[in-house]
């Protein structure tokens, strides 16, 4: 990406050279052999080096002298001219060039004044003029008769830049006796200099290299730059060696100005820093906000608003349409319930919420939105762009992906808002006050989302949960199946006694040996049937064997003999297979005979009669016993059988029910310590992130310490809204005790505490009152997993939450701080952490200005190198301080919410910083007045 492809809009960096030679300097030998022949420098030939090189500006600082710089700036011209004409010279590419000079100044050390693209050699020569520079020009030997800091004021104010040059090496301000941090130029030219307070920079080569004692004792604090200081193409300093980056909405003096004054690792990095990119942006960034036809905003013309990846702010006078804004991204972003949920329906996030998104209905009915409505977002998430369209006809989202073969937006495949989609952290001054006082199970929720672990982490307990949950419904099931086992040993027992008295009278072997003749000669007689039906489908087999004739007149005796021979031969086939069937059945019939009249066969017949005589004679002896039925025994005994086989399966089951019972422990282990994981990565979470941080301590409070939270889980889990206040504890003042929610909320081991109550409601605890006691009974016989669902109850966590005015130091319970120390320490934690989009509506609202620049300034700084920021504000502090590389300005106008793009983009922008001025401080007037008042006493 260079500065021609650079999309959006505010401030960018931009890679710059502040110290460069040509010709014009006198130490460039190379070049001064190369006058006069093929390759002399031109300034052609100059500007192409720093093009190649990728540089986006340079400033031409040569020697005491500023011959070059109309040369160079004629030159560009016609380059220009040419590749705006479509034939661009080889290697050309859009430069900026900032005139400027490299001044030998008394004491011995050199000073660069850099001026404004539109400056000229006669701006260089005046100002050598005005110092007193009695040297050769292009020479670096001579020096200034004007004094040091005069110098560098004389610079100041012929609107330059002054930065003195390699501050840390041979002629440079600051540069050190070997071996101390003892300066080596005079000690009071050196204070004179650092005392100029337009003096912003220094160029600096070694970053190693510490500055002289008194440096740090000033407690100066420069901007560090660098630049190539080239004089020649060949070597170590050429073009590109090094540079700086700076970043600014264009490339103006009061650009570079204003990144100066912001300073290093804000808005001035060196090209010796690692890690440092440039262009990159964030990976999921808002590009565009579209909205169409709403109410007070986008009536006739949308009202379109593209955004920096970096840090945006939202600026104008109440009712101008900052908030319609965030309500309008909280829409076309999903994020209906994001935050608000875990606050009160009736708290003021709530309220103005539910206002913003009703249909108007008629002129003065409520409602920011129309049937017409749409909200267009356009939403850049790892290099791709998706567009998210809120339509308020039905109150739907519909999801598009950019597609860059048509250059056309198509409807995405997926249609679901998945958790990590489209990130973006948006919160209002009164979110974050409802956070801070009663809302922090919402805080909770912002830690769990923000936690990448935490997620999983849930899920994973969740899954244990209904895991264990579904052992148990099978360890029901088991116990129900086992239930019979009693009933069944009874009969076992009944009717093994039974079976012992048919054994003892020797009766069970006559009538086994009857009942085993009796299914023998049911075997036997099946087989016989079997042979007989075989031979019965042979014969029909025989009958079906039967070819059908041919038509009268297909085939003619004569021509056609042959066919018809070989017809015959077929049907003389079949008619041999149907007497071979036939006689087949013949033999069986009489193989049939044969069988039944088988010796072996009467042997067993004689057998089986007298089997049947034995058991009529032991009938007749039953009879006289006065036992009717000879075949209860072998009824007994298949009785028996039945309840072996009963009897087995319910062993297994015991084992089963075994098994179940110690996969159900280790279960039961690993959801604890699930649950356990949850709480260990937020303490885990809120250690790493609050560790530094100097106005707010949070601490996680394992199954949470708030009695009206509990309170509420407990009645939601028992399903008992209402009554059993002795029992539960209901949060009447003045109570104290024995409740279950005050025996968790009071206990020093809450593990321990919570298994106790788990057990008194799970075995109705005598102590209970009579209707509590009748309430979980009645739950607990008629819903069987009711006790389940008790056993696997875990309050959510609570938050102890401290602030300190500032420090690190005389931290104290948030509850004993005002609504602003409340709500700093909460936007302390809030930006903290994260890299999805973070979105700020009005924070400085209930905040005193100090804390606004301690905390609010210094964070959003922080944050925007990791990720984009919006910011709706009435505080000139975030918007200037803060650095905002872009600033939209709302206006109302004939009914209608405006973006003022005249007044709108970054902070160099002359009419940016007047409306900045004019909404926030009062006007340049005001703001003069004040800082006169305000500029005696302090």
């Amino acid at each position: 990406m260079t500065r021609s492809t650079w999309p959006y809009p505010g401030s960018r960096w931009w890679k710059i050279d502040l110290h460069t030679h040509t010709p014009a300097s006198l130490d460039t030998a190379a070049w001064q052999a190369a006058v006069g022949t093929t390759n002399e420098i031109t300034p052609e030939k100059w500007l192409i080096r720093w093009m190649l090189a990728g540089l986006d500006a340079v400033a031409i600082t040569d020697h005491n002298t500023g011959a070059w710089i109309d040369p160079l700036k004629s030159a560009y011209s016609a380059m220009k001219a040419s590749a705006d004409a479509g034939s661009p010279p080889d290697g050309f590419r859009e430069l900026t060039l900032f005139p400027g000079v490299e001044i030998s100044v008394q004491g011995g050390w050199h000073l660069l004044a850099i001026f404004g693209p539109e400056a000229t050699t006669e701006t260089v020569t005046r100002l050598l003029g005005l110092v007193d520079y009695g040297g050769q020009s292009g020479d670096s030997d001579g020096v200034t008769r004007t004094g040091a800091a005069e110098v560098v004021r004389a610079v100041h104010e012929a609107r330059g830049l002054a930065i003195p040059a390699h501050a840390d090496q041979g002629k440079g301000l600051l540069q050190c006796e070997p071996g101390t941090r003892s300066s080596r130029l005079d000690p009071n030219t050196i204070r004179a200099v650092l005392a100029e307070s337009d003096l912003l920079a220094m160029e600096w080569v070694d970053p190693d290299l510490q500055a002289p004692a008194l440096y740090d004792e000033g407690g100066h604090r420069h901007a560090r730059v660098l630049g190539s200081d080239s004089h020649s193409f060949q070597g170590s300093a050429v073009p590109g060696s090094r540079f700086t980056w700076f970043k600014a909405g264009a490339l103006t003096l009061e650009g570079l100005r204003l990144a100066l004054l912001d300073g290093d690792g804000v808005s001035v990095r060196r090209s010796d820093e690692e890690r440092f990119e440039a262009y990159r942006t964030p990976g999921h960034f808002l590009k565009r906000l579209e909205i169409h036809e709403a109410r007070v905003m986008g009536r006739g013309a949308a009202q379109v608003l593209d955004f920096s990846p970096y840090c945006n702010a939202l600026i104008g006078g109440r009712g101008t349409g900052k908030s319609t804004v965030v309500h309008a991204l909280r829409l076309a972003l999903h994020r209906d319930g994001e935050v608000l949920d875990g606050l009160s329906e009736e708290s003021s996030p709530h309220r103005d919420f539910r206002r913003f998104k009703q249909t108007a209905q008629g002129r003065s009915g409520e409602g920011a939105l129309r049937d017409d409505t749409e909200i267009r977002l356009v939403y850049s998430r790892d290099g791709l762009d998706h567009r998210l369209t809120y339509m308020a006809a039905d109150h739907s989202v519909r999801i598009e992906d950019f597609d860059e073969a048509t250059g056309d937006w198509r409807l995405a495949g997926s249609q679901a808002f998945a958790a990590g989609r489209f990130p973006v952290r948006l919160f209002s001054q009164g979110q974050i006050a409802a956070m801070a006082s009663d809302g922090r199970q919402a805080l909770l929720t912002v830690i769990d989302e923000a936690e990448p672990k935490l997620p999983a982490l849930k899920q994973g307990f969740e899954e244990a949960k209904r895991s264990y949950l579904a052992l148990r419904a099978q360890q029901r099931e088991l116990q129900g199946r086992l239930a019979e086992t009693p009933e069944l040993e009874r009969r076992r027992d009944e009717l093994q006694r039974k079976l012992a008295a048919f054994e003892q009278s020797h009766h069970a072997e006559v009538l086994m040996a009857f009942q085993q003749a009796q299914r023998q000669g049911r075997e036997i007689e099946g087989l016989l049937e079997a042979l007989s039906d075989y031979a019965r489908r042979i014969d029909g087999l025989d009958q079906a064997l039967l070819l059908d004739d041919w038509p009268e007149g297909v085939f003619d005796a004569t021509t056609d003999a042959d066919a018809l021979a070989w017809r015959g031969e077929a049907q003389g086939s079949l008619d041999e297979t149907r007497r071979t069937l036939q006689r087949a059945r013949e033999t069986l019939r009489t193989a049939i005979v044969n069988l039944q009249r088988d010796e072996r066969l009467e042997a067993w017949r004689a057998r089986a009669g007298a089997a049947g005589q034995a058991y009529e004679a032991l009938k007749m002896a039953l009879a006289a016993q006065g036992v009717e039925d000879p075949q209860e025994f072998g009824r007994l005994v298949q009785e028996r059988q039945q309840l072996d086989v009963q009897h087995r399966q319910f062993q297994d089951l015991e084992q089963r029910l075994e098994d179940l019972r110690k996969k159900m422990e280790t279960q039961w282990t690993l959801v604890l310590d699930r649950r356990a994981q949850i709480s260990t990565q937020r303490e885990a979470f809120l250690s790493t992130k609050l560790a530094a941080n100097e106005f707010v301590r949070m601490e996680v409070v394992r199954f949470g310490y708030d009695e009206r939270m509990l309170e509420k889980s407990l009645r939601d889990l028992l399903d008992a809204s209402s009554h059993f206040a002795s029992d539960i504890w209901n949060g009447q003042a003045g109570r104290s005790g024995a409740g279950l929610v005050s025996i968790l909320a009071q206990g020093t081991d809450r593990d321990a505490a919570l298994a106790d109550i788990k057990q008194r409601l799970i075995g109705v605890d005598a102590g209970f009152g009579g209707h509590f006691h009748n309430h979980l009974q009645k739950k607990l016989s008629s819903q069987p997993e009711f006790a389940d669902r008790i056993q696997c109850w875990f309050p959510e966590d609570d938050l102890k939450i401290e602030y300190s005015r500032g420090g690190g130091a005389g931290f104290s319970p948030i509850g004993q701080g005002s609504a602003g120390q409340r709500a700093a320490a909460l936007l302390a934690f809030l930006l903290s952490f994260g890299v999805e989009p973070l979105i700020l509506d009005q924070p400085e609202d209930d905040l005193d200005n100090q804390m606004i620049y301690d905390l609010v300034v210094r964070q959003i700084r922080e944050n925007k190198l990791r990720r984009q920021l919006l910011t709706v504000t009435h505080n000139p502090n975030i918007v200037v301080n803060g650095d905002a590389e872009l600033v939209l300005a709302f206006e109302y106008s004939r009914g209608q919410c405006l973006v003022r793009r005249d007044h709108s983009g970054s902070l160099q922008n002359t009419s940016v910083r007047k409306t900045v001025c004019d909404v926030m401080e009062g006007g340049h007037e005001a703001f003069a007045r004040r800082w006169a008042r305000l500029g005696r006493e302090i």
